[in-house]
């Protein structure tokens, strides 16, 4: 059986019904896709969105981060399950 994968999309699209979410791809501007990584938010990582809004909130583990919507559009995500 063949996985059919679904498009990325920033983690901004998201909602928190939306379940756990794979980053995929975190877009650098000014190095602050490597500060992303040490908290956890880098691809191959499930995080779940807990409140839209700028700033967002992302549950990665047991960790809540507070993301701007300019960091939300750089962080792209796809939906697993």
């Amino acid at each position: 059986m063949t996985r059919t994968l679904i498009p990325a999309a920033p983690l901004s699209t998201f909602a928190p019904q939306d379940g756990a979410l794979e980053i995929v791809e975190v877009i650098d501007a000014e190095g602050q896709s490597k500060r992303m990584c040490e908290l956890g938010l880098c691809p191959g990582k499930q995080v779940r969105v807990v409140r839209r809004g700028n700033p967002g909130i992302v549950q990665a583990g047991e960790a809540r981060f507070a993301i701007s919507a300019e960091l939300q559009q750089r962080v792209l995500v796809r939906p697993l399950g």
